[in-house]
Parts: structure tokens; sequence; C-alpha cells
């Protein structure tokens, strides 16, 4: 693309689509045109009525040129309607406009047929000539800046060009599609969130003893149970956008840009809030084991935040060994304290039990609906399992979420059982370590002491979950362009990225500081972030069978399980607030923090755009030292955010999707430039009317230049990357319609390509 002495770029328009324009020599004389056109027509029929009208203009001889260089799309000049020369100046325009109306009437107005290539052509070479000493596509219009003109704002003009891939380009492109994180099998992944979901009984049961007593069991198997609606939903999700970015993803492919980090900033709050609440509850297990430590609690659960965050510094796959260890050691410890306790029960009887059960509430349903409430934190992370989907494989996925749901099935229920079995209710209810005084009751002191330790790796799991949880999206984030690349910046001995840990460390002790330390102002933020989560998976769904159901998919949930799934964690979310409404505040100002800097980073463009009308409103700001010349430090700004490209790989020339691709782009991503990508096998199948159309949007759109590409191929994931790479334009990046049902690749298999349409 050529740029003209103004710094305007110029239109590189192909072969087909030339205007051969003529300039005479003398002074004041008139350019004359000649508009080469293709014929629409397959069977090369003759010239249309509209080309018969043109030619009853008055005329000057034609005008001729050489043949152009041979071109892949280049038509033979039989294939080519001609249209005589316009001779056009200043004082004809008026003639010129008034006799194309009269030719206008002799046709059908009626007609629902869009205008031939040869009218559009006429129609734009007329409307060329309009006189725009400017080059510019917006001119005589007042800017709203007082201290800046409209220049500034010009994109530049689009141009059609094209990409020529080799087989070295495809090859390399396929290199490049293999994964680049390596698979796990399905005890590896699960082991991750396991540790969190498993490990929540040392920090669930008390809560819900408190809320629900004898009838704890009954509310934690409910809890459990209701897993099940949340199965189907997430399955549909993870086969339609396989991606690790979790809700972000899914709301990001299915919606809009703005809802998606949304999604994000409760995300990375719930991961936060998982390592917090598991690094609290370890040095509360401990402190109550041990009462006379020498180092308060606090520091312990700082120590235990650094020691995870220092794991994953080191290599993130190597912990997945790590979190699998402590998985089954946990396991193991559950099954022997289990074990001891049916024992003692079957050997003590069931005093205990009948005693526990006299003493029952009176509002029954109301102290089994808030203890079920309550008992959601005995699933805790069961939410982040999505979050690292890409690490397991897809016919895995379904065995991982069903692991999870029967571990907490089996564990949670039949356990608070065994300890209403075994335990009177005082000491259950004014116990520190419900389960440490079981196993010193049940089985002696090695047992209490077995626990502790298994308490401590458990939690420290935990504590994984929401590191890795929070580490894959900003991941995610940063390849989307929302978080600087710094996120990525690899360490050099490790060669882990160590800014996405080091920051996620921060989040960890600002929360767990403005707390003031609590372990239970922590956990009411906490309930309230485990089911906005999971609140999330259900509008996912809905979004992506009411915008994007057309994608291919190999399991689809019905839309009432959906319902259901959404209207119980409406549910259960609202009890959690009647119980704990502190938690409201709380979550509100992490939520506003985490949120307010996402947006922030991602409206650099918006941002400056209002300090630059600010700074023009005021003279104290333009003569101040400190801020003069703060509207072209904003302009800098505005166009170094839009200087990267946004790829639309477009079948069709339907002006209207073009418009609506146009909009959507501007109102998501902030870019000064759109690239239409049209991938063609055969010159015959490219839509005739494509050209023309970019053409006069990339003139309704000042702020953005349109530029067409064309690239022969067949569109798949091999393309996509190979002209990604070609343009140095991430996936990321890169824009399609939805794809149908036959289509035969899935989402997944573009690494990162974004739906635009449904």
């Amino acid at each position: 693309m050529a740029t003209d002495k103004k710094g305007c770029d110029t239109i590189q328009t192909p072969p087909y689509l030339m205007s051969d324009v003529k300039k005479g020599n003398e002074q004041h004389s008139t350019p004359h045109i000649t508009v080469r056109t293709r014929n629409t027509s397959r069977n090369h029929s003759p010239p249309s009525s509209v080309h018969r009208r043109h030619a009853r203009l008055p005329s000057s001889p034609a005008t001729t040129r050489a043949p152009a260089a041979s071109h892949p799309l280049k038509r033979s000049e039989e294939e080519m309607d001609v249209v005589s020369d316009l001779g056009m100046n200043s004082l004809s325009w008026r003639d010129v406009s008034s006799r194309r109306a009269q030719v206008e009437e002799v046709n059908d107005r009626t007609s629902v047929h869009p205008p031939s290539f040869a009218q559009s052509e006429f129609e734009t070479i007329i409307r060329r000539q309009k006189n725009n000493p400017h080059g510019l596509k917006i001119f005589d219009i007042p800017s709203r800046f007082p201290t800046l003109d409209n220049d500034w704002e010009f994109a530049g003009w689009g141009s059609m060009r094209y990409l020529e891939l080799n087989r070295k380009d495809i090859e390399e492109a396929k290199a490049e599609m293999k994964p680049s994180i390596q698979l796990l099998d399905q005890f590896r992944v699960s082991s991750i969130a396991a540790n969190a979901v498993v490990g929540s009984v040392f920090y669930s049961f008390p809560p819900v003893a408190a809320a629900s007593g004898i009838f704890s069991p009954i509310a934690l198997t409910v809890a459990c149970l209701l897993l099940f609606l949340y199965r189907p939903v997430m399955l549909e999700l993870g086969h339609s956008a396989r991606s690790n970015g979790s809700n972000y993803t899914y709301l990001l492919q299915f919606s809009s840009r703005a809802l998606a980090l949304v999604a994000a900033g409760i995300t990375l709050l719930d991961a936060t809030a998982t390592t917090t609440v598991s690094a609290a509850t370890a040095s509360a297990y401990l402190s109550g084991e041990f009462s006379s430590l020498p180092i308060p609690l606090p520091v312990i659960s700082i120590c235990f935040i650094l020691a995870i965050t220092i794991i994953a510094l080191i290599n993130t796959r190597d912990s997945t060994s790590l979190t699998l260890s402590f998985f089954f050691f946990h396991a193991v410890t559950m099954a022997i304290l289990m074990v001891f306790s049916t024992v003692s029960w079957a050997k003590r009887g069931s005093d205990i039990l009948t005693a526990n059960w006299a003493g029952r509430p009176t509002n029954i349903p109301r102290e089994m609906f808030f203890g079920i409430c309550i008992a959601f934190l005995g699933i805790s992370g069961f939410e982040c399992t999505p979050s690292y989907v890409e690490m397991v494989a897809p016919e895995k996925y379904s065995a991982v979420i069903s692991t999870l749901i029967y571990s907490v099935i089996i564990l949670n229920g039949p356990l608070m059982l065994l300890v209403y079995a075994n335990l009177p209710s005082d000491r259950i209810l004014f116990g520190t370590n419900i389960l440490s005084i079981l196993a010193q009751e049940v089985g002696g002191r090695w047992l209490r002491l077995l626990l502790v330790i298994d308490a401590m790796t458990v939690l420290c799991g935990g504590m994984a979950t929401g590191i890795f949880t929070a580490c894959n999206l900003m991941r995610t984030l940063t390849n989307d362009g929302v978080l600087p690349k710094i996120f990525l910046r690899p360490m050099p001995l490790t060669g882990q990225p160590f800014i996405a840990p080091l920051f996620f460390l921060f989040a960890c002790l600002a929360m767990y500081s403005t707390s003031r330390f609590k372990l239970s102002t922590i956990s009411a933020v906490f309930s309230v972030t485990v089911l906005s989560v999971l609140l999330l998976y259900p509008v996912s769904n809905i979004l992506l069978k009411f915008n994007r159901d057309r994608l291919p998919r190999k399991f689809r949930a019905s839309l009432s399980v959906t319902l259901l799934a959404l209207v119980a964690t409406v549910t259960v979310l609202a009890g959690n607030l009647v119980l704990s409404p502190v938690a409201i505040g709380l979550f509100a100002s992490y939520f506003v923090f985490i949120l307010a800097g996402l947006f922030i980073v991602k409206s650099q463009a918006k941002i400056a755009r209002v300090v630059i009308w600010l700074y023009g409103q005021s003279e104290f700001f333009r003569n101040f030292k400190l801020t003069r010349g703060l509207d072209a430090l904003c302009v800098k700004i505005i166009k170094s955010t839009r200087r990267h490209p946004i790829c639309v790989w477009v079948k069709g020339d339907d002006i209207y999707h073009l418009v609506e691709y146009i909009l959507y782009i501007r109102r998501n991503e902030p870019t000064g430039r759109i690239i239409f990508l049209h991938a063609y096998q055969d010159v015959q199948d490219i839509p005739s009317e494509l050209g023309p159309n970019v053409k006069i949007l990339d003139e309704a759109f000042p702020a953005i230049t349109l530029d067409l590409t064309f690239v022969q191929g067949t569109f798949g994931p091999e393309l996509v990357a190979a002209a990604g790479k070609k343009m140095n334009v991430p996936r990321s990046r890169m824009f399609a319609s939805c794809f149908g049902a036959n289509h035969p690749h899935s989402l997944a298999e573009y690494r990162g390509l974004r739906l635009i349409h449904h």
C-alpha cells in the first residue's frame, strides 16, 4: 500500500477493478474515464440494460490502454464490458447528474436486485469527482477537540491485494498447529481441582454443622448432587470452545469482550480467594494442634502462599505430579479415618447419634436450606476445572468432571455422618478442628497427627488450584491483548513466566490483609466467588445456544437442565448473602478493583480521547508546564493501541454482514485497521461485489482502514495459521463467522480464532 505526500494510504486495486483515468495536457482539461468491469454472469450474456443505459450519455472517443501484467485473477478483454469515456468538468457536473437521473427513470424502480458491477463502479467514479483537497475520508467537519483537527483520526485508505502462500508456509503452519501444551492423564488433571474439592472438608464442616446440626450430612449430600446439573453444561461448553480461559473464553466467543472481562474478574477473584482461604485454614489447623506456636497465624499463612508461589515459578507441569501425590495421600488418609470411624460406631452403637438427633433444630426447612447454601463451600474448586481443559484430551474431559463429583459425594456426606455418630454436638460445634478431634477419638494420637499432615498437604494442593487457575487465565488475557506482554516474560533459569505468579501473590496478600487476617471474613467472600463463577456457566451456555447455536459440538445440554442450574445457583447465592451480608461489600470492593484494572488496560484509547477533550476545555492545563502537550501524547497513545490490525475471514459479499463485522470490531477491539480475508479455490467463485462493497465501507468509516486480501486455498486451521503468520497477525486477532454443523473442523482446532456472528 503506497503513501502519498500527505501521509495518506492510497488504494492498490486489482486489475479487474481498475479504472483508467487519462488527464488532458490543456489547462482546465477534463479527465477521461474508462470503466472496466467484470461480466458477472457466468454464461457471458450480452450487456445488460444498465450497460446500454451508460452508452446513451455523450462520450468522447474510447480510451484504450496496454494490457496489464498477467495476474491469477486477470480476466481477458472479451470478458470485460467497456463503458465509453465520460467527458466531465466542473461546469458539466450538474448536467451529468441530471442526465443520469433521467436515465434512471427508464429502468424499473421496483426491482429488488442490487445495482450491477458496472453501475456501482460508475456511481463511485461520479462520487469521486467531488472536490476533496485534503485527500481524507472526512473533511470540512468541525473537530470536537479545540486543540486538534480531524486529520489525526484519519486511518488511511484501504487497499486490495493477494496473499500468496507456498507449500513451506502451509507446512510451517501445520507444525505450529500442534498442541503447545502436552496432554496429561485424567488423574493428573483431576488432582489440580480435586485437592481444593476434597480438601474443603477442613473448612466447610464447621460452618455447615453450625447451620444444619444433625442434618449436615443431608445438606452436604444435596449440595454434591447438585453438581450433576453443571456436568452437561460444562461438557457442552468444553466441547464448543476448548480453551483454558474458562468463562472468559466462553463469553468472549459467545458474547462481547466487556462481558468476558466481567467473567475474567470474577474468576481471578475466585482463584485468589481459593488460595487465601486454603492458606488461612492450614495455619488455623496448625494453631489448633500446637497452641504454643511462636509464629503468628498470619505469618504462617503468608509462608504457605509464598511456598506455593515458588513452586509455580519453578515448573507448573512438574507441579501436577506434586498435586497428584497430595490427592492420593489425602484419599488414603480419609479412607483410614472413615474405616476407623465406622469400626468405632459399630463398637459404641448409636447412642451418640441418637443424642445428637434429640438436639436437632426446630425449624428444619430453614436450617436445611441454609445448610445446603453453606455446603457449597464443600465443593469449592470444582468451578476451576474448565480453567485447564486444554491439558486433558477432549474424550477424557467427561471423566475428569465425573471423578470430581463422585469424590465429594463419597467423602462429604458419609464423613459428616461418621462425625455425628462418634462425637457429641457440643464437641462438634465448639471444637477447633473437627476432623482431628474425630481422628483422636477413633484412632488415637497417631491418626490425629496423620490427619494434620494430610490437612497441610491437601490444603497446599488447594492453594495450587488457585494459582494455576489464575496463571492460566492471565496467560490467556495476555495472548488476547488485554494484559501487557510482560506477563509472559520468562525467568532466565526455569523459563516459566514470573510476572503472573508474582502478581497473584500480591493479590492474595492484599485480600488477606484487607480482611484483617480473619478466616471467617475471607470464607464469606469465598462462598460468593464460588457461586458467582458457577453462575457464569449456565449463563455462558444460554448465550452459546442463543448466539452460536450452529457451532458444531459433540455434546449438547438440554435447555431445561441449563435453566435449572441457573435457578439453583441464584437461589443458593441469595441464601449465602442473607447469612453473611458483609460478604456483599467485600466481594464488590475486590471485584470492582480487579475489573477496573482490566477495563483501564482495555480502554486506553477511549480514556485518552476523554483526556484530550478535557484538556481542550481547560485553558489552565494547556498553559501549565507539566501538562502542556498532553493532547499530542494522548494521540500517540491512541495510535499505538490501534496500530495492531484485526483480520476477519469473509465468505460472501453481503454488505449487511460486512457492516456487522465492522461494528462488532469497533465496539470490542481497539484497532484502526480491519483486513477482510477471502479464501478462494477458483477465481470464478470470488463474489463480484466484495471489492466494491469494501471500498464503499472504507469511505464510510474514516477512523478505520479497510483492506481486502484474497488467499487461494480452502478455509481451515492450516490456512488461517499460515495467513496469520505471513501477515504477522496472531490468531487471537482473527475473526470468522460462526461455523455450521457441516464444518469439518471444531473451533478448538483453530487455536484462538474468534467468532463474530451467529
